[in-house]
Order: structure tokens, then C-alpha cells, then sequence
């Protein structure tokens, strides 16, 4: 029993400190102390002993290995989180330098859309360059298409040059688009970069380039130039990377020069044209002013004879009146006019108005009524303004001429001469603009109910008038009908003039 009694209890200690690191030596040791004494409880409790170490050491094996797959997984979540940081850097760095090219090439469209002629081509390409931080820009036109406008900051080449160069850098494609590559991959770097390019030899080895074709949006198979890009930087423009904001802006170029280009050979003929006008219209003009003249001369005409040649005399002075106008609207639109002014009284040009609109007057039963400064037209009234009477008299003519054919049938039309800061003149009459050509009133071609208009009028008057340092205004209204009033800059030297007194009225549509 006391063998029982002390096995007993040195199994408990050892049950309770079987965890110790030496419990496998201190189990031996017991093991042969009590190797004489047959006990089946000692034998039992060693075997329970043993079987607990085992299984705590499974328990520590097993949590050692939970332990390190943990660890993997937190290895593996780790590198997972900072591949998507890493992913989520490169969107976010894409997308901002993506946003901040596209807000270059927004500016640099912008910059392109304000070119005015083939002189602002090079200031454009300086911008590009600057914009866009590039060692190089260079432009390319067909030479028989822009040889004669002599564009400067691009240079000239003929069109075959242009195919061959573009067909060794783009092999096998039939029309070269856009292409982004190295600049050492380029077959010709000079003819796209110009003469002296290649002069350093590691701009050979380094750099790369953008190099697009330019097209006419009315004939996109057509070739007309080459627009070229280059960066010292070797990997800015790579094929790997995409060129749409680049080509888009290379189209816009190209459409605007076509654009530009289209304008002056529109110019050049008009002007041709012009000439034409000029000289093969005024020459057979004269024979036709002259004959009338010969054939009273001969006599033996009868009155309805004289009066057919009047007819033909006064419709050959009208054409040539109205050649010599075109020439001097053109001149007026184009800027160049040279205004001599002189002192014209407005008032006998609106008597003469009247007496050839006379016809037009009766027919509609109107009545011309002209007023001077408040008062109706007297005998002896003048209103000076500084000007040329022809053009005076074709602005006048017809703004009176419109506001008859506007006005309804029995009312009356006023033309009404007013002095203060400037000098004023007010064609009223009680018709109302149509809605559809108020906002264009003073455009050209602009015109609405007129079998016969042609929408000159009123946009020639606008020329008129500002070539005069004045300018023109229109209100209309269903109630109030229509009032055009030119302004007039009073005449610096030109004394002021006397209010005149009160005098019977004279009825200029009378």
C-alpha cells in the first residue's frame, strides 16, 4: 500500500509538471527506480504519462504548423495588398498623366483654332514645342500644293518623298497613320526632323519620336503633310503606348491648314475674279454707254427711239455703277478701302431718292416724310456729314428702298435727320422685321420675303458706315415697326450748324 501511495502520488507530480523540457529523462529515471517493483497501477500510470506527452507534442507540432501557414497566408495577403497598391499607383498615375495630357492637348487645339493664316504657323509650332516640353516640332507641306503661299516654319517636299519616307517606317500598311518608335528606328531621322538632325551622334541612340500623317478631311486618302514629334526622353512615345490625343490633334492641324489654305485660293479667285470684272466687264460697258450717245448725235430718231436709248444709257450707267460698288464692298470687307472724305450734304441725296423710288411710293400709296433736327424738311435745310457721296448715296438708297418695300400699304415712312454727340440718321417705317432674320439682320445674304433680294443691302450699308467711322443699328417690334439708324462721327473741323427757322414744309415722296 505504500508503494501504492507513493506511486500514487508521484504521478500526480508528474502529471502536473509533465511539461518540464528534461520530463522524458525524469520518466526514465522513475522508470528503473521502480523497475524491481511489479505494480500494474505504476505501469499504468507511466503508460498515461507517455501517452500524454505524445499527444502534447502532436498539440505543440500541430500548432507550430497552424502556426507557419498562418504566417504564409499573412505573407501571401501581404504581397497580394501590395500588388494592388502597386496596381492602384500605376491606374492612378496613368489616369492623372492621361487627364494632364489631354488638358495639354485641349490648349494645344485651342492654340490651333485661333490660327487666322499660313504667317501663324510659326508662333503655333513654338507653343507646341513649349506646351508640350519637345526638343523638336517639325511640319511638313506637299510643295505643289502650299508652294505658292510660302508658308514659314514649315518645310516643303514633294508628295512621292513624303509616301516613300512613310512606307519605310510603316512596311506593308497602305496608308501610314500615326507611329510612335525610338528615333534610332527611324529609316531617314532627317527628312522628318530636317537637315543637321542626326548631327549628334547620341541623338541616334536616344530619343524617341511621334510621326503622323496630315490629311484633307474632304479627301482623307489625300495626302498633304507630316507632322513630327521628338523627346531626348527614349521611352515618352513607344509603340506600346497609345497615340489617340496625338493624332487627334495632328488631324485637327491638318484640317485647319486645309481649311486656311481653301480661303486664300478663294481669295486669289475672287480677286481674279475682280480683275475680270474690272477689265472684261467695264470695256464692252463702254461701247454700250457710247453708242446712245453716237446714235443722237446721227439724228432722224423719233421720241420713242430717244427715250429707248435713254433707257439703254441709264440701265448701262447702272451696271456700271453697281461694278464699281462690288469693287469697293469687296475692298471695304477686306479692310483695304481707302475712304476720301469730303463734305456731302445728305439732303439732296435723299430728294433724288425719292424721285427714282417715286414709282414704288405711288404704287403702294406712301407717303416719304424727311425731318430735320425735330422739324419737318424745309426749304434751304442741309445736313452736312464727312464722306464719299457715291457710297452715301448707296448705303441711303437702299435702307429708303427696304423700308418702302417693308412698309404696309397707306403708312407712312420717315426718314429722320438728328444732331447731338453724333450725327444721326433714323429710317422709320410701321413694319416689323420677320423673327427668322432680326438676329442676322446685317449679315450677309441675310433676307426674307423679297422674290428678287438678295440680302446685300443692309449688309452693305453695315460696311458703309463703319468705313465712315460710324456704325449701325436696327430695333423692331410688332407695335413700334422697324427703325435703322446709322450714326455718323460729327466732322472734327466742320463748324456746327445753325439751326435753320421754321419754313414750309416739303413732302420729299411729293
Amino acid at each position: 500500500m505504500v508503494l501504492t501511495a507513493a506511486a500514487g502520488a508521484k504521478r500526480e507530480n508528474m502529471t502536473d509538471h509533465f511539461d518540464f523540457p528534461d520530463i522524458q529523462e525524469r520518466l526514465q529515471k522513475l522508470e528503473e527506480a521502480f523497475a524491481d517493483h511489479n505494480s500494474y497501477q505504476f505501469r499504468k500510470t507511466v503508460a498515461e504519462l507517455r501517452r500524454a506527452i505524445k499527444m502534447r507534442a502532436n498539440a505543440e507540432a500541430l500548432s507550430r504548423a497552424e502556426l507557419l501557414d498562418a504566417r504564409k497566408e499573412n505573407e501571401r495577403n501581404r504581397k497580394q495588398s501590395l500588388d494592388l497598391q502597386t496596381k492602384l499607383k500605376t491606374v492612378v498615375d496613368r489616369f492623372e498623366g492621361s487627364f494632364t495630357a489631354f488638358e495639354k492637348f485641349r490648349k494645344a487645339i485651342r492654340v490651333v483654332e485661333l490660327m487666322r493664316g499660313h504667317e501663324d504657323l510659326p508662333a503655333i509650332l513654338d507653343r507646341i514645342q513649349d506646351l508640350f516640353g519637345l526638343r523638336t516640332v517639325s511640319l511638313i507641306l506637299d510643295a505643289a500644293e502650299f508652294a505658292s503661299f510660302d508658308p514659314p516654319g514649315a518645310r516643303l517636299a514633294d508628295l512621292d518623298a513624303m509616301r516613300k519616307a512613310l512606307s519605310e517606317l510603316m512596311p506593308g500598311v497602305a496608308t501610314p497613320g500615326s507611329f510612335m518608335c525610338p528615333i534610332r528606328d527611324v529609316p531617314d531621322p532627317e527628312f522628318f526632323f530636317g537637315r543637321g538632325f542626326c548631327a549628334e551622334r547620341k541623338v541616334l541612340l536616344l530619343g524617341s519620336c511621334f510621326i503622323s500623317p496630315l490629311r484633307d478631311k474632304f479627301g482623307p486618302q489625300r495626302l498633304i503633310g507630316i507632322l513630327s514629334f521628338f523627346d531626348s526622353n527614349p521611352d515618352r512615345y513607344t509603340r506600346e503606348k497609345g497615340s489617340e490625343f496625338a493624332s487627334h490633334f495632328a488631324d485637327i492641324l491638318g484640317y485647319t491648314i486645309v481649311d486656311i489654305t481653301d480661303r486664300k485660293k478663294a481669295e486669289r479667285l475672287r480677286e481674279d475674279v475682280e480683275r475680270m470684272t474690272r477689265h472684261d466687264l467695264k470695256s464692252p460697258l463702254t461701247a454700250v454707254l457710247t453708242l446712245p450717245q453716237l446714235l443722237r448725235r446721227d439724228g432722224n430718231l423719233t421720241e420713242r427711239q430717244t427715250d429707248m436709248l435713254s433707257l439703254m444709257q441709264h440701265a448701262g450707267y447702272r451696271m456700271l455703277n453697281m461694278i464699281n460698288q462690288s469693287l469697293d464692298l469687296y475692298r471695304m470687307e477686306r479692310g483695304v478701302y481707302e475712304l476720301t472724305p469730303q463734305k456731302v450734304d445728305l439732303l439732296p441725296i435723299l430728294d433724288n431718292i425719292a424721285g427714282e423710288l417715286h414709282s414704288v411710293i405711288e404704287e403702294h400709296g406712301l407717303t416719304l416724310d424727311i425731318l430735320v433736327r425735330g422739324e419737318a424738311r424745309a426749304a434751304g435745310d442741309t445736313f452736312v456729314v464727312r464722306g464719299e457721296e457715291m457710297l452715301l448715296y448707296t448705303m441711303l438708297s437702299n435702307l429708303v428702298k427696304n423700308a418702302l418695300e417693308a412698309s404696309p400699304p397707306g403708312e407712312r415712312v420717315t426718314v429722320e435727320l438728328a444732331e447731338g454727340k453724333t450725327l444721326a440718321m433714323a429710317i422709320k417705317n410701321a413694319g416689323a422685321v420677320p423673327q427668322q432674320i432680326r438676329a442676322t439682320f446685317f449679315e450677309k445674304y441675310a433676307t426674307a420675303g423679297k422674290k428678287d433680294g438678295t440680302g446685300l443691302g443692309t449688309y452693305g450699308a453695315k460696311l458703309i458706315a463703319e468705313t465712315h467711322g460710324g456704325k449701325i443699328a436696327m430695333h423692331t417690334s410688332e407695335a413700334a415697326g422697324t427703325a435703322v439708324t446709322v450714326f455718323f462721327p460729327k466732322p472734327r473741323a466742320a463748324k456746327a450748324q445753325a439751326a435753320p427757322e421754321p419754313r414750309t414744309a416739303v413732302n420729299a415722296g411729293d
